[in-house]
């Protein structure tokens, strides 16, 4: 195939011809800069194949029928934006740069099964470069916007070489926060079979659709069933969080936005003074995912690994039995639990074997977190909440000196503790005898949740904390909107529940659209919902005595 009029292309084939080194398309540069800089490939033939196999690039084929796309827009017109029913779709992405400033980029589509459709296109980098614009993720969130839009569709999460990342340190937010999927960045080289040194030329023979439909299919490795990310646990108990940290969602300049100057700099100063230190931080819970403190602890280790700060979390090997073990004591502690539910003394005995192995086992084996810090372990360790106490006895035996904190996360009624006799009385004791070794005890800031026999110079209160930027907090575009709330309707319609009417934007005057007030929580007794009922059932009956033709809110 004769090569095309193309100045840059022309010029590559020069320079590749005079004996560039064609191994892969990736940089050299390993600073980690967060503002794109000028590409210098290590490689010309990645982006001169995809200048020959693309010289007028390809432009995405598939589109949704008229029929359908009409079928849905009467649905929109009558239901409402959550009556829409979106397919889930995922992305692949890879680029291929000039040393001229040009980059030739691919995004595949994927369904969970088959590839679906692809576009290939060269961008110019220059104008960004001159104008700190990240130009690359400007154009692969806009077309995939632009993709969902017209194909009726959802994108779930994206893959993307990890070279890019560093060229595009934009573009795994912006995917995030713009239009909600989940960027998974992906070392083409290293995943997979393409292990050995003499296999990691082979992503650079691929062409440069072949590289993006590759990317989707292992970003699509990384979901489950409800289609939101696997999550892992690693060796000894590691919590992966964001897959391993693939999942690069969001940036240091990201999580400024959330808090003042002030706020910023005060975290800073201890993130430097941890730093200077060596500092090794542990965290120890019982589940990593599922309730507020898997929650906190996902945000925390996120940004900690973004301020290069030494912060892992821990999780114990799950044990069937031991679990309504945890959950009793959880409700006795709260007084919510049923009358006939009690903690054994051999239930005691379980739970204190099962920390005890996964200590043993994991932790406090060479190499473990829990050794000495002289012999590689943590300096400062938290354990978090009733279920792993029994660390903190072990933990002092073994380095009488080192910090250890225990964090109560929950309300714990402080007048059955201190009443003797009782089954709250009987579990705080069991538990207490290990709290106690413990340096700190870190509690609400509600004085009646810390029992009387906590010395007072040990509490410290500290208030449950979210990540404003993370899946249940951040903003979503009514796009994203109408696919959460399909999805939340068909929930209700399954269940023969009442379906959200909702939003009232004025756009579908014909819609009967309600009112709601909404509690956000889990289905646990101590949430307070049963309160929640009632005091909305009596502001039904105020409202309906003072104006019976109101429309009353609907309670969610």
């Amino acid at each position: 195939m004769s090569a095309p009029n193309h100045p840059t292309l022309l010029q590559s084939i020069k320079d590749a011809i005079s004996g560039v080194s064609l191994s892969d398309g990736g940089s050299n540069n390993s600073s980690g800069a967060q503002t794109p800089t000028r590409h210098t490939p290590k490689s010309l033939k990645p982006y001169v194949w995809a200048m020959i196999a693309f010289k007028k690039g390809h432009d995405f084929q598939r589109r949704s029928s008229k029929h359908h796309a009409r079928r849905v827009s009467e649905t929109v017109q009558s239901e409402g934006q959550f009556g829409a029913a979106l397919t889930p779709l995922y992305a692949g992405i890879s680029a291929a740069f000039s040393d001229h400033n040009t980059a030739v980029i691919a995004i595949a589509i994927h369904d969970p099964v088959y590839l679906l459709d692809f576009s290939v296109k060269t961008i110019e980098l220059a104008d960004g470069l001159e104008k700190d614009v990240d130009v690359i993720a400007d154009y692969v969130v806009g077309e995939l916007e632009k993709y969902e839009h017209e194909n009726l569709s959802k994108f779930i999460g994206a893959g993307i070489p990890y070279d890019i990342m560093k060229h595009s340190p934009k573009l795994s937010s912006k995917l995030w926060l713009e239009i909600d999927t989940v960027p998974i960045s992906i070392m083409p080289e290293l995943d997979g079979p393409e292990t050995e040194l003499k296999d990691r030329s082979h992503w650079s023979e691929k062409c440069i659709d072949e590289q993006a439909d590759s990317m989707a299919r292992k970003c699509i490795m990384n979901f489950g069933p409800s289609l939101a990310p696997l999550s892992q646990v690693g060796y000894r108990g590691i919590v992966e969080v964001d897959s391993g940290f693939q999942a690069r969602i969001l940036t240091l300049d990201d999580f400024q936005t959330t808090c003042g100057p002030r706020t910023w700099d005060a975290m800073m100063k201890f993130v430097t003074s941890l730093k200077a230190r060596g500092t090794k931080i542990a965290f120890f819970s019982s589940t990593p995912q599922g309730g507020g403190v898997a929650l906190m602890r996902h945000a925390l280790v996120r940004l900690a690994k973004l301020l290069k700060v030494d912060l892992t979390w821990y999780v114990p090997k799950p044990k069937p039995g031991v679990f309504r073990i945890t959950k009793t004591i959880h409700n006795t502690l709260q007084g919510v639990a049923n009358p006939n539910e009690k903690v054994t003394a051999e239930d005691k005995e379980v739970l204190n074997s099962w920390i005890e192995d996964n200590a043993n086992r994991y932790w406090l084996s060479p190499g473990g977190p829990l050794r000495p810090p002289a012999e590689g372990g943590a300096d400062v360790i938290m354990i978090d909440d009733p279920q792993m106490p029994g660390l903190i006895p072990l933990i002092k035996k073994l380095t009488p000196d080192r910090p250890v904190l225990y964090r109560s996360h929950i309300q714990i009624r402080s007048d059955p503790v201190n009443t003797p006799g009782t089954p709250q009385a009987d579990i705080w004791e069991f538990l207490f005898s290990k709290i106690k070794h413990a340096d700190m005890f870190i509690s609400h800031p509600i004085p009646s949740f810390v029992p009387a026999d906590v010395p007072r110079s040990k509490v410290c209160y500290l208030p449950a904390t979210t990540d404003w930027l993370d899946g249940l907090n951040k903003d979503l575009n009514v796009w994203d909107q109408g696919y959460y709330g399909h999805m939340y309707n068909e929930q209700c319609h399954n269940l023969r529940m009442t379906e959200l009417k909702w939003p009232n934007n004025g756009q579908h005057a014909n819609i009967n659209k309600e009112k709601y007030i909404v509690q956000i929580a889990r289905f646990d007794p101590a949430k307070g919902i049963p309160d929640v009922i009632e005091s909305y059932a009596e502001f039904r009956r105020q409202l309906t005595q003072k104006n019976p033709n109101a429309e009353a809110p609907q309670l969610v």
